[in-house]
C-alpha cells in the first residue's frame, strides 16, 4: 500500500472513532445506570456460581 492510502485509512478510522465516542457520550444517565446495574448483577451471579462450585469441591 502507498503512504497516501495508509493515511486515508488512518483518517477514516479516526473519524469512525470520533463518531462512536460522540454517540456514546449521548447515552442517557438512566441508561448508564441500568447498564451498570446489569453488570453488577451479572458479576454477583458469577461470583455466587464460583463460590458454589468451589465450596462443593466440583
Amino acid at each position: 500500500m502507498s503512504m497516501e492510502c495508509d493515511t486515508r485509512l488512518a483518517m477514516m478510522a479516526m473519524q469512525r472513532r470520533a463518531e462512536n465516542s460522540a454517540r456514546a457520550a449521548h447515552i442517557s444517565r438512566r441508561r448508564r445506570t441500568r447498564i451498570r446495574r446489569a453488570g453488577e448483577a451479572v458479576s454477583a451471579g458469577v461470583a455466587a456460581f464460583a463460590l458454589t462450585l468451589f465450596t462443593r469441591g466440583f
